[in-house]
């Protein structure tokens, strides 16, 4: 089945949720900015959770279908419609053969997703990496390593879709919200200890704004610089995503998904996964506090949210046997009761591939230290 890209829009790539694993040879994670909206339209529409497909950011494109299938759109508010009439996201979607999909542009959050039933067909996009993800810097994966454009055609696998009927009653229980002002939950470190009490007190307790110069490599912030102690940077190391970087200005980084992958500025806290989701749908000018919560509390809220698209899954797999968390920055090993066993392990202490938030019988872990 055809798709035509009749208008790009504002800025369209194939995403999965990203290349885990090579950041030792200077590759970043990459993949959607907002993995918990993929996953969820993904899931949506019946596909693997990891599937490729659009991200779309600002104003989506204008997509011509040339046969029925089923979509689901997810993340930001666009203000989808199909033919001039208004779509819900995060819902299935049946589309006819005919009908033309465009965006009017956003209402709330930056970035929607849009997933079709059998998945976009793998033989036509570029594996790279074990990940169809588009980076564009480096000119590799989806679609000849760049963004959409008028003309595209998109190859969806129809053998593999999924009728409507199976999934006209899928829904999330709670579907995440986005707005212009919002509190990011935070843990400190790994370099808080260079910063003063005051310093401190000065990130957590004042208003911030997202910078126009803010991307998929980070968000930039505007507001009361936070002074240093000394000096702003240390010796490289390994970044993750949420990671909050103190440059020489004072002025809070978050890093994303597009992140170098090391860094030498001083990172004072990290933003925990559970807002991940919040975090890649800032807008500038949008407004942000943040707000310090324990290690446990933010392993409890990322159980939470995973446990959100249980209803949308064939089979409930969080945390229900052994499993692990996989992150680009730590792994934790719990047990059947969620229970962690390991915790806290540096991606160098760790010799395997590992399946993002997939359900595993058996991992084996090498402690280096």
């Amino acid at each position: 089945m055809v798709i035509t890209v009749l208008d790009p829009g504002t800025y369209t790539t194939i995403q999965d949720i990203g290349r885990i694993g090579y950041q030792d040879i200077g590759v970043p994670v990459g993949g959607a900015v907002d993995k918990f909206s993929l996953r969820a339209a993904n899931l949506l529409v019946g596909n693997q959770e990891n599937a490729p497909a659009l991200e779309i950011t600002i104003y989506g494109p204008k997509l011509l279908f040339e046969e029925d299938v089923i979509i689901a759109i997810t993340g930001g508010n666009l203000t989808p419609s199909i033919d001039g009439v208004s779509l819900d996201n995060w819902v299935p979607i049946s589309v006819s053969k005919g009908s033309e999909l465009s965006f009017s542009g956003p209402e709330s959050g930056l970035r929607s997703y849009i997933a079709f039933s059998g998945g976009i067909d793998e033989n036509s996009i570029d594996l790279v990496m074990n990940s169809f993800s588009t980076y564009v810097s480096g000119e590799f994966g989806g679609l000849s390593g760049r963004p959409l454009e008028s003309g595209d055609t998109l190859h969806v696998n129809s053998q593999n879709a999924i009728e409507y009927n199976d999934l006209k009653t899928k829904s999330l229980v709670k579907p995440p919200s986005f707005n212009s002002e919002c509190v990011l939950r935070i843990i400190y470190g790994p370099n808080d200890e260079y910063f003063s009490d005051d310093a401190i007190n000065t990130f957590t307790e004042n208003l911030y704004s997202v910078a126009m110069d803010s991307d998929s490599v980070g968000i930039r912030l505007e507001g009361t610089p936070i002074l240093h102690q000394n000096k702003a940077d240390v010796i490289s190391e390994g970044t993750a995503f949420g990671s909050i970087q103190i440059p020489g200005s004072g002025l809070p980084i978050i890093l994303m998904s597009n992140r170098g992958t090391s860094g030498g500025y001083l990172k004072i806290a990290t933003v925990i996964s559970a807002d991940h989701s919040k975090l890649a749908q800032l807008m500038p000018g949008n407004k942000v506090r943040f707000s310090l919560v324990t290690y446990e509390k933010a392993v409890e809220e990322f159980k939470a949210q995973e446990r959100l698209l249980n209803p949308l899954r064939d089979t409930e797999y969080a945390y229900s046997t052994r499993s692990i968390m996989a992150s680009d920055s730590l792994v934790t090993v719990t047990d059947e009761s969620g229970d962690i066993l390991l915790d806290k392990l540096s991606p160098q202490s760790v010799v395997a591939k590992v399946t993002f938030n997939e359900t595993i019988e058996e991992i084996k872990i090498d402690i280096n230290d």
